[in-house]
């Protein structure tokens, strides 16, 4: 496979499994970085800073900087701030979500908000749910970092930012601006942010309705590994289809 300029890889599923690296990651992306290709990391993972992702990614052996992470949390931040300005939040998720917007200039507050911004959510209440609707009455936004539907982990799956997202939809009748994979919003941020040209780019996930479609949106060399949550089968299924198809990240050549 011709080596383009960028190589974005999502992260779980493709680089690890939770907390253990897959075999040969760590040893293609020092690869790859060696014969001259920008790598970036872009997660729908919206729980952590940048500097969090980094760190482990670090920990596993993988030399990473804040730099070379677009998280959805980070992408939502740049989104409102281009498309709205300096905005007060109200957050449905976790601190790194609200570190990534506050960093960006916006306000967390807990009513009368500009913008209602949901992601995972650990310590998703009733109360929560009805803070968010509450200011979606009177008028904020709704803004989702993704509507992953699960999140896996080492062993199994968990509820996803999708569920979260999902409640306040139903609830209000809002549907919701949503910025992660497979959407515009974080693609534009990433191009943004590091000068790339789509078609200059290989994005290689392990989900065809998130990682592969999104790079298919902008006109990315795509490729699947099967390490994560789709299968061969899924993509007649699903008519998405990727350029390439590969067992792993380690048969990256």
């Amino acid at each position: 496979m011709a080596g383009p300029g960028a190589y974005i890889f999502d992260l779980d599923g493709v680089v690890y499994h939770g907390r253990s690296i897959i075999p040969g990651a760590a040893e293609i992306i020092e690869r790859l970085r060696a014969a001259g290709s920008r790598v970036v990391f872009l997660t729908n993972n919206a729980t952590r800073t940048r500097e969090d992702i980094a760190a482990k990614l670090d920990g596993m052996g993988i030399g990473c900087s804040a730099g070379d992470v677009i998280s959805s949390a980070y992408a939502a931040s740049l989104h409102i701030l281009k498309q709205y300005g300096p905005s007060s939040f109200f957050p449905i998720g976790e601190q790194g979500l609200v570190t990534e917007l506050e960093r960006a200039g916006h306000t967390m507050s807990g009513q009368n908000v500009d913008c209602v911004v949901v992601g995972l959510d650990r310590q998703f209440t009733y109360d929560k749910l009805a803070a968010g609707l509450d200011n979606l009455r009177k008028g904020a936004r709704f803004i989702a970092t993704n509507t992953d539907a699960m999140l896996p982990t080492e062993n199994d799956f968990l509820p996803g930012a999708g569920s979260m997202v999902a409640a306040l939809a139903a609830a209000s009748g809002v549907e919701p601006e949503v910025v992660g994979k497979p959407n515009r919003p974080i693609m534009d941020v990433l191009l943004r942010e590091y000068g790339l040209k789509a078609g200059e780019c290989t994005m290689v996930g392990d989900r065809l309705e998130t990682d592969i479609l999104a790079g298919n949106n902008v006109g990315m060399h795509t490729v699947l590994v099967l390490t994560g949550a789709s299968r061969m089968e899924d993509i007649e299924d699903l008519g998405i289809r990727p350029d390439t198809i590969l067992d792993s990240i380690a048969d990256i050549g």
